[in-house]
Order: structure tokens, then sequence, then C-alpha cells
């Protein structure tokens, strides 16, 4: 995405030459990127020629703040919904999560089309007049033209409308708001056709994950728990029921956002962790609302007992961050291939998503689904690792250096070689360690004990 987002803000262009996602975000990255270029010393171009490093970091800072800004939403959701103290444990507990606290460093769809769902939900909340359920709507449309499943907010809004006064004029003018935010986004962008196309492509990739359990049980027992924390799961199972028993008018509408958000991700077999992102925060916000059920004088211990729920997911989230702080393997390996290898070398490498370096030859080839290449030098520039001109990859060569690297997604490499040049190790990934099998960024989500840095395990050896 970030190249996409460079050669946007380079070349002062909507088109961001992909078209599997829709682009409202690759427009958030490309005005990141444009405000990157107006600092003095900063240029924007290719990874081929320009040190990426600030580039994607434009991007990711996008992602951070949208993370807080949806912390902010689910506590005004919350507290408006059930109290006070039922917005600072909801909000607590979205501002823990593993899965939140992960997708805020990347530069990813996922956690902006959150925020934009969560700022449906508040504006659909306070909404009493057409003009602001038009205004929800919208927000609505942006959440689906940032991620196509995000749009389910607009179930909420829906039925904030038809469970409210002048419900037919309500609904209308949300339905109204959605469309004309979506039409506003994809229009300039173009390419419409092959936005469908994309569509079709992301409805038929379930396939290609066949080994992998439907969503319905897999987000259930392993991408919810974890990504919320066991404890901050059982809070929210508990809400979730609690809401079932109330059924007041917004019980209604948070179960509702989640079945119609839930449904496209319950039978695919494309299971990646992040795309139960949005359910994240109404989850978080029932789960809060459990508390109403606590007799008046026990509401100060069940908080408590909430906050206690919590600190699995807080000691999980703070060791994922001081990991990702540290350097990767692969940046130690690039480091090390710098200092001591051989101008001219060539790089044995097996690994696309393990590799610490790529070439021109690389470049060319484009290892990727082809939806993924752009046909642009700065978009097709961005590929896994730093680009070098130093060494040549995988052309046969001599000298030559062989580059083992463990995964993905597991990080756990093979026996200490006592030939090999160099190694370089995350550490000792416990057993217990939950990955994103499809998705894993060399990190657990949970249980990360032992680990020292992402990234595979990789060991240098001269060929």
């Amino acid at each position: 995405m970030v190249g996409r987002a460079v050669h946007m803000a380079a070349g002062h262009s909507l088109d961001p030459l992909f078209y599997i996602y829709p682009p409202f975000v690759f427009d958030l990255f490309a005005a990141a990127e444009a405000v990157l270029a107006a600092v003095p010393g900063q240029h924007l171009g290719p990874a081929t020629a320009v040190s990426p490093g600030a580039e994607i970091l434009a991007a990711r800072l996008v992602s951070a703040a949208a993370a807080v800004l949806t912390v902010l939403l689910t506590y005004a959701i919350a507290r408006r919904a059930y109290g006070l103290a039922a917005g600072v444990l909801a909000s607590s507990a979205l501002a823990v999560a593993p899965l939140a606290v992960r997708q805020a460093h990347f530069a990813t769809t996922d956690g902006v089309a959150t925020a934009l769902a969560a700022a449906a939900v508040w504006a659909a909340q306070r909404a009493d007049s057409r003009r602001s359920y038009l205004a929800a709507g919208a927000l609505a449309g942006l959440a689906g033209a940032s991620k196509y499943t995000a749009g389910a907010a607009l179930a909420y809004v829906l039925i904030r409308a038809l469970t409210g006064p002048r419900r037919a004029a309500s609904a209308l003018s949300a339905l109204l708001g959605c469309l004309l935010a979506i039409a506003l986004v994809m229009l300039p962008a173009g390419h419409l056709g092959g936005y469908w196309d994309g569509l079709g492509f992301l409805l038929g990739r379930s396939r290609e994950f066949a080994y992998m359990p439907p969503g319905w049980w897999y987000h259930a027992t392993r991408s919810l728990p974890f990504g919320l924390g066991l404890g901050a799961f059982a809070l929210a199972l508990a809400g979730v029921a609690a809401a079932l028993w109330r059924r007041g008018r917004e019980d209604l509408c948070l179960l509702s956002y989640l079945v119609v958000a839930a449904l496209p991700l319950a039978f695919s077999h494309e299971v990646f962790f992040r795309y139960v992102l949005p359910l994240l925060p109404p989850l978080c916000i029932l789960g809060a609302g459990a508390l109403s059920l606590a007799p008046h004088r026990s509401r100060r211990w069940a908080l408590g007992l909430g906050f206690l729920l919590l600190l699995p997911s807080l000691y999980n989230s703070a060791l994922s961050d001081l990991v990702l702080g540290a350097t990767d393997t692969r940046q130690q390996a690039a480091e090390w291939l710098n200092a001591n290898a051989a101008t001219g070398a060539d790089l044995q490498v097996h690994s696309y998503w393990g590799q610490p370096l790529y070439d021109s030859q690389e470049l060319g080839a484009n290892p990727l689904h082809p939806l993924y290449r752009a046909g642009d030098p700065i978009a097709d520039s961005f590929q896994q690792g730093l680009y070098t001109t130093r060494f040549t990859i995988n052309r046969g060569g001599t000298p030559c250096y062989d580059l083992v690297e463990s995964g993905p997604p597991w990080q756990a490499g093979g026996a200490h070689n006592p030939g090999a040049a160099a190694e370089f190790t995350p550490g000792r990934p416990s057993a217990g360690a939950v990955y994103d099998q499809l998705d894993s960024f060399y990190l657990p989500l949970w249980n990360l004990e032992g680990l020292d840095r992402p990234g595979p395990a990789i060991a240098i050896t001269s060929c």
C-alpha cells in the first residue's frame, strides 16, 4: 500500500493502481506522503532510489492515529449507551487488545476502516435529524470505501434510524449519505471495472485457503479470543448475553451490527486475524455494558473485576510493543551482508517473506499475484526487504551466500549450524505462541515469551 500511496502523492494522482481494495485508505496514505514531501530534506520516490523508511512511517502514523481515534470513539459510544464506567472499561479493553495494538503498527486498511465504522456508530447514536443521519450514513460509506466489510456499520445506522422517530426519512437519509460517500471516493479513482474484478477476486479467494477452518469456527476460537485477549473475550461474551437479555434499543443496534459484520467472515476460509478488527469496538462496548446487570452497590467490584480480566491483554500487548521495537532479523542479516560480503556476491534466497534484500531482477519477475503488480516504477519498487545494487539475488554467481529462513508464519529455525558464517534468531518462541497462519508478520499475537525481536530465524552460509 505504501508504494502506491507514494506513487499517488508524487504523481498527484487519485489512481492507486490497485483495485482489490477500495481506494479511500490509499487516499489517506497518499495525503500523509504529500505532507512528508513538504518536510525540508524529505523526498518521495521509488524504494530503489530513496530510503523508504520515512515513507513507510508516514503511512504507519495514519494507522496509529486511527487506532487512537477508535479508542476515543469507543469510550464515547459506551459512555452514552451504558454509563461512564462502561465507557472507561470499553475503551481500556480496546486500547490493550493485542490485535488492535498490533495493527496500529502497520500501514493496512483495517485500522482506518475500523475507525470510520466506529465514527459511523458514534454519529448515528447522536443523530436526531435527517441531516445527522445523512452524516452517519456517509461515515459508514467511507468505512465501506476503505474496506468493503467495514460498510457493515451501516446496519447500526439503519437499525438506529428505524427504531427512532421519522423512521423512513431517517433511514433514507442514511442510505443516501452512504451512497454519496462511496461515489465521491470511487468515481474520482476511476477503473470501476477494475474494482469490480477486484471484488470478484476477493470473493473467490476463499477457495485458495480451503485447508483452513471456516471463519465461524476459526474466528470464534482463535482470532477473537486472542485478538481481544482471553479475559476481554470472556467479558465480551458476557456482554452479548446481557444484551440479548436486556434487548434495549442500543443492545439491538450493536447486536445487529455484529451479526451483519460477522456474516461475510463466517463461511470464508480466508481467515486473517485482522479481518475481525472492526468487530472489536462493538464487542468491547457490549462487554462493558454487562456492568449494568450488577447490583448498584456492587458496580465498583464489577468494574474492578472487568479491569482484572484485561490484565492478560495488557501483558501480551506490552510484550508485543517491546518485541516490535527491536531490530528485525531480516534487517540484521542485511546489515551483516553489507558489512561482510563482497560486492557482486550472489545471495541464494529461498523465501520471499524472509528475504532481507531484493534486486532489479526480482523487481522484473515480481513474485506476487499479477493483481498486485502496478506496472509503475514507484509502486512496484516497494518489495519485501531492502533494495540492493551491491548484490545479486538467485542468479548463481560467485562468491555466493546461501540464506535459509524459517517460516512463515513461525519463527523457530533449525538446529544451530556450526558452519554458518552468521546466524540471526528472534529468540526462542514459546510452544504456546499463537500465530496468524496466513498473515503472521513473523510475530505471534499471543504468548510472546522467549522472543527478543520480530523476523524469521536466518542462517547465512557460504555456497
